[in-house]
């Protein structure tokens, strides 16, 4: 099936870490990240979207995160769309696998849009290999797909089925041990019904720090 591409840029930033406990570090994390993303560049679509949360580390290879995001969107017509969500995530490490670590992360997302009323339930699976590259262990491989599934249709326009598939491949720098940096591609594939799907080819940068 024909599918349109775009160019786009995507600016994340993200801090996620364990509070300080009274012996060391807390079970309890905490978790905040802000993406600002332009799609179609010239085209005036964007989207900046922030997302805080809390964790609990559930044992020294799983975590668990729930909080609530905010997201503002914009087309290329001017029209802006603002939406509220709550998210619930579990990650955790599951192999050592050719010198690389492979992680999987499941997220259920509650959708309130401000253009409908039904609250639309959103699932997404992500699977991230990273693997150091040389020998000081300050540079990384990293490469993801993570499939979206919506599980219900919505009077806004949300269809149920598989939405969109994100495959991500690109380098990791710990600058030190509170600040990294990654950088690379990201091939976003929207899937849409009764028209050519749409395919964002996007350069990311995200830093990541912890306090």
């Amino acid at each position: 099936m024909a599918a349109e591409d775009n160019v786009g840029i995507w600016g994340v930033f993200t801090t996620e870490d364990a509070f300080d406990g009274v012996e060391g570090p807390s079970r309890w994390r905490y978790w905040f990240d802000a993406q600002l993303r332009y799609f179609d560049i010239g085209s005036g679509i964007n989207t900046y979207q922030l997302r805080p949360g809390i964790g609990y580390t559930i044992s020294d290879n799983m975590v668990a995160h729930a909080g609530y995001m905010y997201v503002h969107a914009r087309n290329g017509a001017g029209r802006t769309v603002t939406e509220d969500r709550l998210w619930q995530q579990l990650t955790w490490n599951i192999a050592r696998w050719s010198h690389g670590t492979l992680s999987m992360r499941a997220r259920v997302q509650q959708r309130s849009v401000s253009t409908g009323d039904d609250i639309g339930w959103q699932f997404q699976y992500l699977v991230k290999y990273v693997r150091p590259l040389g020998s000081t262990d300050n540079l990384d491989l990293i490469f993801s797909v993570e499939p979206f599934f919506i599980l219900q249709d919505t009077d806004w326009g949300a269809e149920s089925g598989l939405s969109q598939n994100r495959t991500a491949i690109g380098l990791g720098w710990k600058l030190s041990p509170s600040l990294a940096i990654e950088t690379g591609y990201l091939n976003q594939y929207i899937f849409v019904d009764d028209a050519e799907d749409l395919v964002n080819h996007l350069g990311v940068v995200n830093v990541k720090l912890k306090f």
